[in-house]
């Protein structure tokens, strides 16, 4: 029924062309059902004071079918399309009152809203299928357009020649769930299958032919006006319009609008003024008229919800009581589930409908309600708690209906009966909270047509009671969300399924919330499977819809992905080049766009979401069918990334230097501070710069030197020592008072210098410069000729003075070896720690005698040291340089930080804590401590993490982030950082992670 074109032309005659660039017969409900599911968004919003979930508006329905049929002045078709489709249970009005209005002020429901949810082993819980089509609430003038045909055959005789050719969506996919619900015939609609009656997951869709949007089968008929054939199915229309306005005066205006079960209950309701005497009617002014009016409909509209209430009991609550319908062990149960205490509403508004009929037997003209209202409404308690079991209910009748023929034969002959006017059990079962919502309106209007006097008791009593109603319509929303926020997440619990490495999502934890879901397509082929995507506060789980055992379950086809490290990405459909996040410096707005995602494409839209860190699956791209679903969607996840975000923070990055000053391509290498942590010197690519320290503070450059990548100040020996393309230099400390144009020679070290490290051993101040190559590396120790001469002094600018330049050097102390290469050096009081492809080695600077730093006979370090004797690994380890770091804690053990784990060990290399280790989400490249907390520094995003319980405490996001210094063993504790501008991509951004934190758990170790 559909068929992908190119540049094709439309038709005035029910072809469309999609957002898909697909030419679609919309004369099939069936194909109209589907296209009209996968483009309606659905939100949640409120009306009346009742909140109300995947929701859309009527004019919003009207414009999705008027681009079906693609034809904006035929909206009236279009209308009557939609109410084709509610009269077969497609959609309904949140209140069951009006069928499908083109307007904002009416939202409406698909019948399948718990389709997620319900088993679907047997379909015809939430929706009858078409073969056996209820007129319960349906409006059968609403299908007089539709012809109902018994088979495929007979659609495919229907269509003319020149029509589009029918295809069925046939999914023949290994992974198709296939629906094994059984027709049946239903002799008065006469309907059966057509073609492809299922939406996703085998719930059942609307068929049928819509006769006005069918082609005629006279060759020459063209145009809008009808051919001479008396079956031109434009006729009907252009008789319609013709006569539009006489049959307007002699249709029922509540007909046309409102459903069969509305109409019927509005036609049993009088006026105030056809009650009373013509006398007391003639005698009192149009605004009293109106307010008697007013509350006239309140009692009465208050009766007819009291009988509403009496009709569930004596033909739903009583049969099911008494008879052998339900298996007699699940029997009070499913009653007190499904109907919980309305019979405790019954008694409470038959006690307020009481007192109204005594009130208005008092006098034909009614003086005051609102005290009768006020009364009532303090106790309006037993709604709380039937508003928040409704949701379970509707589930419990569906699912009864799917696996008890008794009930659901049952339920499709009380539906039936004349007491029911037409209404299905779900409408009456929400008739009490829509009925809550309702006495606003009613109040509201009585208040208005009240005399503005100050001393009428109703202008006090009316308010009083309308903020009692909405305080309890604020509770009831608030309850009836956490109750159907618990029956989703223990539904979906209940359905997960892990192929492998289960997770414990934590669904069931008290403040657990499930957000939202949305079906994506795996390909761009319309006929691809489905995707089920999970939002949560705390993850995003992407699933496949399988039927297993009859069972529906959702497998898990990724692994889930925390919200602080998914990055979404949405994408032109026509993209075909590989996604590039060009608003990468935005780390708190992670769904990026490229190229205009608004623009129509034969793929779809494609939207990339991406696991960051070490522990990701990689990026996977889905594709939905419209924008229009990806926007909410996208929001949802924005605003919960924002909550994650907005927790009290461990750590807060502050600006280190004044911002902006570097752009994106000067890469900023390495910074220290020094004069007690007021000044600092940055080695970037292009020279070394100098400044203080503080988000004001404007760096100067001091050295035009190509390629810095590492500085240090050694204060005592004034000394500057600057690493530039492998060549280590040494300054003297006035360099810094200097302009780039009068800076002096620099004295040449060493080169071929990968890095260099400056730290304390034997009691002095030394400076390692290692030598490397790929079998073996020497690690020359310097340290700063005459220390003992210089002159100490508290005065930075004094200290310049002191020396003369000319005697400011390093001599040699000793040198190393080691049989390996060296990626990092570290000193400790008589140690040398070297980092290198087999973990870290330390070396006795007196003795000179390696060993590892980690004990190989301790079996609980097997995850460690095994893979580094693993053979299959020297490749990668060839390729790729470890991280490692070793931070002493107050505890007097150390906390090592090996690539992706963390874990503690003694003074020998023994694993201590052995129930203890920390495996990193990212790919660390370097570490920082400050306890009780270690921090991870990964390219997308900072981890901060507890010492003691080992729990992810805080993620920071960023682009190209980098630590520039790790504050271990430095003169301050300050940790500094770069990444790309939060707010202009061009620039870096330099920071301090400033600690913010005060933790409870500073003493405790008993959790190790």
């Amino acid at each position: 029924m559909t068929e992908p074109q190119q540049g094709a032309s439309t038709s005035s005659s029910g072809i469309f062309v999609d957002t898909i660039t697909t030419i679609t017969y919309a004369a099939y409900l069936s194909v109209v059902a589907r296209e009209f599911r996968k483009r309606i968004v659905l939100v949640d919003r409120v009306k009346n004071g009742i909140e109300y979930k995947n929701v859309f508006d009527g004019r919003e329905a009207v414009d999705k079918l008027v681009h079906i049929i693609n034809d904006p002045k035929r909206r009236d078709i279009a209308l009557r399309l939609g109410r084709a489709l509610g009269a077969q249970r497609f959609f309904h009005d949140v209140n069951y009152d009006n069928r499908l209005i083109d307007t904002d002020t009416e939202i409406y429901q698909f019948y399948d809203d718990n389709e997620y949810y319900t088993s679907h082993s047997d379909t015809s819980s939430a929706i009858l299928s078409a073969g056996t089509m209820t007129t319960a609430s349906s409006n059968m003038s609403d299908l007089s357009s539709v012809t109902m045909l018994r088979d495929a055959d007979a659609i495919a005789a229907a269509v003319v020649a020149g029509t589009t050719t029918s295809q069925h969506y046939n999914n023949n996919n290994e992974d198709h769930i296939p629906n094994h619900h059984e027709e049946e015939d239903d002799v008065d609609s006469q309907v059966a299958g057509v073609g492809d009656t299922t939406a996703n997951g085998g719930i059942p869709l609307p068929n049928g032919i819509f006769t006005d949007l069918t082609h005629c089968y006279v060759p020459t008929c063209v145009g809008r006006k009808p051919c001479y054939s008396f079956a031109c199915p434009k006729r009907e229309v252009y008789l319609y319009f013709l006569h539009i306005k006489r049959e307007e005066n002699h249709i029922d205006a509540r007909l046309a609008r409102s459903t069969t079960h509305a109409y019927l209950r509005q036609q049993e309701q009088p006026l105030w003024s056809n009650v009373v005497s013509q006398h007391i009617s003639n005698n009192v002014s149009q605004s009293e008229r109106k307010r008697q009016e007013t509350i006239f409909e309140l009692a009465y509209t208050e009766d007819g919800f009291v009988k509403d209430l009496e009709y569930v009991n004596q033909m739903w609550i009583q049969p099911l009581r008494k008879k052998d319908i339900i298996p007699l062990e699940r029997r009070e149960t499913f009653i007190d589930k499904v109907f919980c205490n309305i019979m405790t509403i019954h008694e409470l508004n038959y006690r307020f409908l009481s007192a109204l009929r005594a009130r208005q037997k008092e006098n034909p003209i009614v003086a005051q309600i609102g005290d009768v209202v006020l009364d009532f409404v303090v106790q309006l308690e037993p709604f709380l708690l039937y508003g928040a079991r409704q949701h379970e209910a509707k589930y419990m009748v569906d699912t009864e209906r799917s696996i008890n023929p008794k009930f659901a034969a049952f339920a499709e002959q009380t539906e039936r009966h004349p007491s029911s006017y037409r209404l299905e059990l779900d409408g009456y079962l929400s008739k009490p909270t829509a009925r809550l919502g309702r006495y606003t309106l009613i109040l509201d209007a009585i208040l208005k047509h009240t005399p503005d006097d100050d001393h009428h008791p109703d202008r006090t009593n009316i308010p009083k009671a309308t903020d009692i109603i909405k305080q309890f319509l604020t509770r009831v929303n608030e309850e009836n969300g956490k109750a159907k926020n618990r029956f989703d997440l223990e539904r979906i619990d209940q359905k997960l399924l892990f192929r492998h490495d289960k997770m414990d999502l934590r669904l069931l934890d008290e403040n657990r919330k499930f957000i939202k879901q949305v079906k994506l397509r795996k390909t761009a082929n319309p006929d691809a499977p489905e995707y089920h995507l999970l939002l949560f506060d705390h993850y995003l789980v992407i699933t496949k819809a399988k039927l297993i055992r009859q069972h529906e379950r959702y497998v898990v086809k990724r692994k889930p992905i925390p919200l602080e490290l998914l990055e979404v990405t949405l994408q032109s459909g026509m993209a075909t080049r590989p996604s590039v996040d060009l608003n990468r410096s935005n780390t708190s707005n992670t769904v990026t766009t490229l190229n205009d995602p608004l623009a129509p494409s034969r793929f779809g839209y494609p939207i990339t979401f991406q696991h960051l860190g070490r522990r990701g699956s990689g990026p996977i791209t889905l594709f939905a069918t419209a924008l229009p679903i990806l926007k909410p969607w996208m929001e949802q996840i924005q605003i919960q990334q924002a909550l994650k975000s907005q927790r009290t923070p461990i750590f807060e990055l502050v600006p280190a230097i004044q911002e902006r000053r570097f752009l994106y391509d000067t890469k900023v290498n390495h910074l220290v501070t020094f004069n007690n942590g007021k000044q600092y010197v940055m080695a970037t690519d292009v020279g070394v710069f100098v400044g203080h320290t503080g988000p004001s503070s404007r760096p100067h450059k001091v050295l035009s030197i190509d390629k810095a990548i590492q500085v240090e100040v050694l204060e005592d020996a004034q000394l500057l020592l600057v690493l530039a393309d492998k060549t280590l230099w040494e300054y003297s400390l006035e360099v810094l008072n200097n302009q780039p144009d009068k800076q002096p020679a620099g004295r040449r070290i060493q080169g071929h210098v990968p890095h260099f490290h400056v730290g304390t051993s034997l009691n002095r101040k030394l400076v390692c410069v290692p030598r490397v190559s790929t079998l073996n590396s020497t690690i020359t120790l310097f340290e700063p000729a005459r220390p003992q001469e210089l002159v100490k002094s508290k005065n930075f600018l004094g200290k310049l003075v002191r020396m003369p330049a000319s005697d400011i050097h390093l001599r040699r102390f000793k040198e190393c070896y080691v049989p390996s290469e060296a990626w990092a050096v570290e000193l400790s009081a008589s140690l040398m720690l070297i980092t290198c492809p087999r973990g870290i080695v330390m070396v006795d600077l007196v003795t000179r005698q390696p060993q590892q730093m980690l004990n190989p006979a301790d079996r609980s370090l097997t995850f460690v040291t095994e893979r580094e004797n693993d053979e299959s690994r020297k490749i990668l380890r060839s390729s790729s340089v470890k991280h490692i770091a070793v931070f002493k804690t107050p505890r007097n053990d150390h906390l090592v930080c090996y690539d992706e784990y963390a874990f503690y060990i003694d003074s020998k290399g023994n694993r201590t804590y052995r129930n203890f280790r920390i495996e990193f989400e990212g790919s660390p490249e370097a570490y920082a401590f400050s306890y009780p907390y270690v921090i991870a520094f990964d390219p997308n995003f900072i981890e901060v993490r507890h010492v003691i319980t080992g729990e992810l405490e805080q993620i920071i996001r960023g682009r190209d982030i980098q630590c520039i210094n790790n504050g271990h063993k430095t003169e301050k504790p300050y940790i500094f950082g770069v990444m790309t501008d939060r707010k202009d991509a061009t620039f870096q951004y330099i920071f301090q992670l400033q600690p913010v934190f005060e933790d409870p758990l500073l003493s405790t170790t008993s959790l190790l």
